[in-house]
């Protein structure tokens, strides 16, 4: 992972031009269904669910040659897959904002999907997030990956594990929340994270900002599990500089700075793994996902 140039790390606010409508040649947004059930339940009752999928400019499933990096995006509380896509054929300030970096090449073409962890079983939304690893791996990925053309040659553990390094999974609130988990438990399959506006729940809600210092031991616990070395993930956070998250969120980074056995904070990422990024005259909101989403990304697919 580090044998490629970095650009730095550093908050740059996104052109505005980038976030408008880009003209006739862009991505489609298309919806993909699949089935699920309550993993911590006491039936195996089956319940359909649905992403939204982000399809590049020129993506055409009928090239074998041709593969993509892909990105699994999460909501926050309250919203949708349709926050960031929309729905079917709708361009969006994400899709927008995707198609004008993939045009001027800050990142490769990828593909990006729209999950969500709402479900019809369980209304706990904390309980739903911690546990939608179960739902990623098992019903989302084999399906998705089987269907769409990514790195995976072959969609079980070891064709998951084999292209770790062209998967990222991001999320903004609550979601920001499932990519901790996900960092935490999933390592083996993605490499790259970008955790927006929340911190980790591990130890409890917001335990990024009332225990960050057990939080960040516990994540770099998890980690240390899997083998994985200081090189092998890309951890750029962030949330807005009026953010009501950002008092939960800096702890939490403030206290990862600490383990440097797991994680190395740096300004470019050929120097480490963990960046927080402060998004000035930004909130809590969509803008401040679409300001991250423009700085991380380019340092994973780029």
């Amino acid at each position: 992972m580090k044998s490629r140039e970095f650009p730095d790390n550093a908050y740059c606010k996104p052109p505005e031009e980038y976030l408008e409508s880009s003209g006739s040649s862009h991505g489609r947004v298309v919806r993909f269904n699949y089935k699920t059930k309550d993993y911590f339940g006491d039936d195996d009752t089956v319940y359909n669910k649905y992403a939204l999928v982000y399809l590049p400019d020129g993506y055409d499933e009928n090239d074998n040659g041709k593969r993509y990096n892909v990105l699994y995006l999460i909501h926050g509380g309250a919203c949708t897959p349709e926050w960031y896509l929309g729905g079917e054929g709708s361009q969006t300030v994400v899709t927008h904002l995707l198609n004008s970096m993939i045009r001027n090449k800050l990142i490769e073409p990828l593909i990006v999907c729209a999950v969500s962890w709402l479900n019809e079983y369980c209304e706990d939304a904390g309980r739903n997030c911690l546990n939608f690893r179960y739902e990623l791996v098992n019903d989302i990925m084999p399906e998705f990956e089987k269907r769409y053309r990514t790195y995976a040659e072959n969609t079980d553990e070891q064709g998951f594990v084999q292209s770790r390094k062209h998967r990222a999974f991001s999320g903004y609130s609550m979601g920001a929340v499932v990519t901790w988990n996900i960092l935490g438990y999933c390592l083996d399959k993605f490499a790259y994270f970008i955790p927006m506006s929340g911190d980790c729940w591990e130890l409890g809600t917001t335990a990024g900002g009332s225990s960050p210092d057990d939080t960040a031991a516990e994540l770099a616990r998890e980690i240390r599990k899997t083998g994985y070395s200081i090189d092998d993930l890309c951890v750029y956070a962030g949330c807005g500089d009026s953010d009501i998250a950002e008092p939960n969120l800096t702890p939490q980074i403030e206290a990862m700075k600490k383990l440097t056995d797991t994680f190395i904070y740096c300004n470019n990422f050929r120097d480490g793994n963990l960046y927080e990024c402060i998004c000035p005259g930004c909130g809590h909101d969509l803008k401040t996902a679409v300001h991250i989403l423009y700085n991380g990304l380019p340092k994973m697919f780029g």
